[in-house]
Parts: C-alpha cells; structure tokens; sequence
C-alpha cells in the first residue's frame, strides 16, 4: 500500500480531519438503524446522514481538538 506523505505541519488538521469522520460514520450509522432500522432506503438515509455528520463534524473537530488538548495539558500534571 502506498500512501502519499504529507507536511508534518498539516498533522493536527488531518488529525481533526480523520477524528471526525472515524467518530460520526459510527454514529450516523447506529442513529440510523435505531431510528429507521434495516429497510428499503437505509442505505440512502445513511449515506446522507454520514455525509452530514462529517460536514459538521471535520469543521467543529478542526476547533475543538486543539482546544481540549490546552486544557487538558493546563490541568493535568507532567
């Protein structure tokens, strides 16, 4: 497999990027199956709720990630 290697100055913002999506894709996914269950349209609903969720998700990711990680390491001891 061969991945294309990106400036270590992006790590945070791809960090963010893949946070988000690797959480809301799960969600959107098991929100839809309790709220709609398996039947004719649920792969649609999904699709459109991950698209969705990752929308919202990738920005608010990208400005809260760095934020906890301030406070976090102004609470927590070294």
């Amino acid at each position: 497999m061969i991945f294309v290697k990106i400036n270590k100055k992006y790590r945070g913002v791809v960090f963010s990027c893949l946070a988000a999506v690797f959480i809301s894709v799960p969600i959107a996914f098991f929100m839809v199956l309790i709220n709609y269950g398996f039947r004719a349209g649920f792969m649609m609903a999904f699709l459109k709720s991950s698209l969705l969720g990752t929308a919202i998700s990738i920005p608010l990711a990208n400005i809260f990630i760095p934020l906890a990680e301030k406070i976090v390491n102004k609470v927590v001891e070294e």
